[in-house]
C-alpha cells in the first residue's frame, strides 16, 4: 500500500528537474475511508460486514499513482528506470512493515502457546518476501488449515500482492515500449493496450475462478489485477485529460463515488462473491472519486475531505494498516479474553498513534535519507535485503519450534483416562482435574493415522473413497461411518469398537460435505457456494453405493452439523427434512440408520480466532477451560430427522460434559485438537461407551439379507 499520493502531474522540463506535484486530496481521503474501512471490519466484523473492501480501494489508488509514476519516468527520462523505481518503492514500504514483523515475532515468542510458533513463524517469513497471499492460499484448500490460530501477520497478504504487482508491471510496460519501438509506434498507445488487455483478461479471470475456488481466488494476485489495471487506465486518462468532467459532474461523481464504497462496506458480507464482478462497486466508486478530484462546487464533498482529520488518517493510513491487526490478535493472547468494547476502542486509538509514529520516526526518515538516495538504488534494494533477512533470521526458531510428540495411545482403556472419568466420577474424581497425560502442546499433534487421513477427501474434489478400516466378517455386521472431518474423528473409537465387537467398518469421508443431503440445497459447506454446488455430488454417490451393497448392515451418520446451518431454523442449509430423505432411502434398502449427533464445540474461547482448547490449556488451568453446558445445544437437524423416522440416536454429550459444563481436558487428555475436532486419543477412550451405545441402537442385531 503506497504512501504516495501526488497527483498527475506535468512531466519534467528536463532530467533531474522534478516537475511540481501537490499531494491530492481526494485520494488521501481514498485512503482514510479505506483503512477506517478495513480497522473497523476487523474489530466489529458483524458491524461492517463489508469493510473488507478498503483493501480494494487502496489496491486502486496503487494503480493509478505507480502507473502515473511509471509513465512520467519514461516521458522525462525516455525509458523506464526499473532499478531506480524497484529501490523507491523498497525505500518507501519495506523500513514501517519490516519493523512490523520484527516486533511481532518478538511479541510472539513473549505471549504465543509454542503449538502456534510454527504456523506464525513460517507466516512471518512468507510476509517477510510478500508472498504472504500465496501461504494464505495454500492454508484455504487444507481443510486441516483451516483451525489454524489467526495468524498476526496474515494481513500482508495484501502487500504481498501490491509487491508483487510492484514488480511485474514496470516490465510489462517496458516490454509494450520495446514493441512500440520495433514496429515504430507510440508507447503511449502500447502502453493504453498492454493495460486494458491484462486488465480484461484478470477481471474474467476473478469472475470465472471467484465461482470455482473463492478461497483461493480471494487472496490471489491474478484476481486481484484487473484492480491495479482500473486505476492504471485512470492514470492514462487523466494524462490526456486532467480535469475530464465539469464542476457540477465531477460533484456529482465524487459523491456517487464515495457512496459506492460505502454501499460495499455496508452491504457486503462474507457471502458475498469476492472478488468476483461484485468488487466492481468499490472499484469504480474509487475511480469515480479519484476522477471527479477535488471540485470546487459549493454542494461538492471538497470541504469534508479536505478536513485536516481525514487527510492525517488518510497520511498515515499505511502504518495503521501494518500495526492495527498484529494488535487485534495478539492482545487477547496478553490478556486471555476477547476483545472488549473498551478494548476493540483503545486498539483503535493505539493503531492511529502507532501509525503516526511509524511514519514520522521510521517511514519518513528512510524515505529521505541521502544515502539511500543520491541515484544508487542498489543501496536501497541491498538495505531492504538486510532488514528482510533480519526478520528471517529472528521467524525461523519459530517455524521450525518442535512441538512435543503426540501421547500414547493405550490399546486397552486404563481406569479414569479419557472418557472413562466421566464414566467413574466417584473413583476419578472430578474428570478435569486429573493430570495430563503429556505435555499440552503434544495434543496440538494428537491426530488421525495417516492412513485414516488418506481416507478422507476433501469436497473441492466432488467425489468421495471408500476404506476397509476393519475387515469385514464372512456373514454378520458392517457398520458405514459417513460424514465429514468430525466422523474421521470418530474412527479411532470406531475401529476399536468394531474390532472389539467383531464388526466390519467401512469408512465414507468427505470434509466439509455433511453427506447426508440428497438435495443439492444452497450453502450446503456452510456459506461456501462451491461447497453448496459440489457437495450433493459425493452424496448421490455414497448413498447409491451403500443402499446397493448388501453386505453393509448398519450406517451411522454424524457431522459438524453446526458449520451448515444457519441461526433461522426455518432456512437451514441442512434442513430436517432433507436428512429425513437420506435416512428412509438408507432404511428403505433394509439398514439400520444411527444418527451420532455433533459432539460440543469450543465456544467462548479466550484466544482470539485460536486452537481452542490447547491454547487456554497451556496458559490457564483445566477449571479455566470449559463452556457452559447450554451452549453446547442447538436445533439440531440430525436428531429432528431421527425423530421423524425413528432412527435410534447415540448421543455422547454425557462423556463432554457434566450436568453445568462441557470440558476441555478430561481424564488427562485434550478433548479437541483445534476448537472442534476430537484429538485421537480422546476419541480412542471413547470406544467402550461407545460400542454398548451403538449395541443398544440395534448395531449386530438388525441384518440385511447377504448375498453370496
Amino acid at each position: 500500500m503506497s504512501t504516495s499520493a501526488t497527483s498527475s502531474a506535468p512531466a519534467r522540463s528536463r532530467v533531474g528537474t522534478p516537475a511540481p506535484s501537490l499531494v491530492r486530496r481526494e485520494v488521501q481521503a481514498l485512503r482514510a475511508v479505506a483503512v477506517v474501512g478495513v480497522l473497523l471490519f476487523h474489530l466489529w466484523p458483524q458491524r461492517l460486514t463489508g469493510g473488507y473492501v478498503g483493501v480494494d480501494v487502496f489496491f486502486v489508488v496503487s494503480g493509478f499513482l505507480i502507473t502515473d509514476h511509471l509513465v512520467r519516468d519514461h516521458i522525462a527520462r525516455g525509458r523506464i528506470a526499473l532499478a531506480r523505481f524497484w529501490a523507491r518503492r523498497a525505500q518507501r514500504l519495506l523500513p514501517a512493515s519490516l519493523l512490523v514483523l520484527l516486533v511481532t515475532a518478538i511479541g510472539v515468542y513473549l505471549w504465543v502457546p509454542l503449538t502456534r510458533w510454527p504456523h506464525f513463524g513460517a507466516d512471518i517469513i512468507a510476509s517477510a518476501f510478500y508472498v504472504q497471499n500465496w501461504a494464505m492460499a495454500s492454508q484455504a484448500v487444507d481443510y486441516m488449515a483451516q483451525s489454524n490460530a489467526t495468524s498476526p501477520v496474515q494481513h500482508f497478504w495484501t502487500l504481498g500482492v501490491e509487491e508483487q504487482f510492484y514488480i511485474v508491471w514496470p516490465i510489462a510496460l517496458i516490454a509494450a515500449v520495446g514493441v512500440a519501438a520495433r514496429i515504430g509506434q507510440r508507447a503511449s498507445s502500447w502502453f493504453a493496450g498492454t493495460i486494458g488487455a491484462l486488465t480484461l483478461a484478470s477481471f474474467v479471470y476473478s469472475v470465472v475462478f471467484t465461482q470455482t475456488a473463492p478461497d483461493i481466488a480471494y487472496y490471489s494476485t491474478f484476481t486481484r489485477a484487473w484492480e491495479f489495471g482500473a486505476g492504471a487506465l485512470l492514470a492514462l486518462l487523466l494524462r490526456r485529460r486532467p480535469r475530464p468532467f465539469g464542476e457540477a459532474i465531477a460533484t456529482v461523481a465524487s459523491w456517487a463515488g464515495f457512496a459506492a464504497i460505502a454501499a460495499a462496506m455496508f452491504f457486503f458480507t462474507a457471502a458475498t462473491p469476492f472478488p468476483s464482478y461484485t468488487a466492481a462497486l468499490p472499484v469504480l466508486g474509487t475511480v469515480m472519486v479519484i476522477a471527479a478530484g477535488a471540485p470546487r462546487g459549493r454542494l461538492a464533498p471538497t470541504k469534508i475531505i479536505s478536513l485536516r482529520p481525514v487527510q492525517f488518517v488518510g497520511d498515515v493510513s499505511y502504518g495503521v494498516y501494518l500495526w492495527h491487526w498484529p494488535i487485534i490478535v495478539l492482545l487477547p493472547f496478553i490478556t486471555g479474553h476477547p476483545l472488549s468494547t473498551a478494548e476493540c476502542l483503545a486498539v483503535a486509538a493505539a493503531s492511529i498513534a502507532l501509525g503516526w509514529l511509524s511514519k514520522r520516526l521510521v517511514e519518513d526518515p528512510w524515505r529521505r535519507n541521502p544515502w539511500l538516495g543520491g541515484g544508487r538504488p542498489r543501496r536501497a534494494l541491498w538495505s531492504a535485503l538486510t532488514g528482510m533477512a533480519v526478520v528471517t533470521l529472528t521467524a525461523v526458531p519459530l517455524a521450525i519450534a518442535t512441538v512435543p510428540p503426540a501421547p500414547r495411545t493405550p490399546t486397552a482403556p486404563e481406569a479414569c483416562w479419557g472418557a472413562m472419568a466421566m464414566t467413574d466420577p466417584a473413583d476419578c474424581g472430578p474428570a478435569d482435574e486429573v493430570p495430563l497425560v503429556s505435555n499440552v502442546h503434544s495434543f496440538s499433534g494428537d491426530l488421525p493415522s495417516d492412513d485414516v487421513k488418506a481416507c478422507e477427501i476433501t469436497v473441492e474434489l466432488a467425489t468421495y473413497r471408500r476404506c476397509e478400516v476393519v475387515e469385514a466378517p464372512a456373514t454378520g455386521t458392517t457398520v458405514a461411518l459417513v460424514g465429514d472431518s468430525h466422523a474421521t474423528r470418530w474412527v479411532e473409537s470406531f475401529s476399536r469398537a468394531a474390532s472389539q465387537e467383531g464388526w466390519g467398518l467401512s469408512t465414507f469421508l468427505v470434509s466439509g460435505c455433511p453427506l447426508v443431503s440428497t438435495d443439492p440445497i444452497g450453502g450446503v459447506w456452510g456459506y461456501d457456494p462451491v461447497g453448496a454446488q459440489l457437495c450433493p455430488v459425493p452424496t448421490a454417490a455414497v448413498i447409491d453405493e451403500i443402499t446397493a451393497d448388501p453386505s453393509i448392515t448398519d450406517v451411522v451418520l454424524t457431522n459438524r452439523t453446526r458449520l451448515y446451518i444457519t441461526d433461522d431454523t426455518a432456512d437451514h442449509p441442512l434442513a430436517a427434512t432433507s436428512v429425513a430423505t437420506t435416512i428412509r432411502a438408507l432404511q428403505a434398502a433394509g439398514k439400520n440408520v444411527i444418527v451420532l449427533p455433533d459432539h460440543p464445540e469450543v465456544r467462548g474461547i479466550p484466544i482470539l480466532g485460536g486452537s481452542g482448547a490447547i491454547d487456554c490449556l497451556s496458559t490457564k488451568s483445566a477449571a479455566e477451560c470449559w463452556m457452559p453446558r447450554s451452549e453446547a445445544d442447538f436445533k439440531d437437524p440430525m436428531r429432528m430427522a431421527s425423530s421423524e423416522t425413528s432412527a435410534p440416536v447415540v448421543d455422547m454429550t454425557d462423556l463432554f460434559c457434566d450436568a453445568e459444563r462441557c470440558l476441555w481436558q478430561i481424564g488427562g487428555l485434550a478433548v479437541y485438537t483445534d476448537d472442534n475436532h476430537l484429538t485421537r486419543s480422546f476419541a480412542a477412550s471413547l470406544a467402550p461407551p461407545l460400542a454398548e451405545r451403538l449395541i443398544t441402537a440395534g448395531v449386530g442385531t438388525r441384518r440385511s439379507p447377504i448375498t453370496p
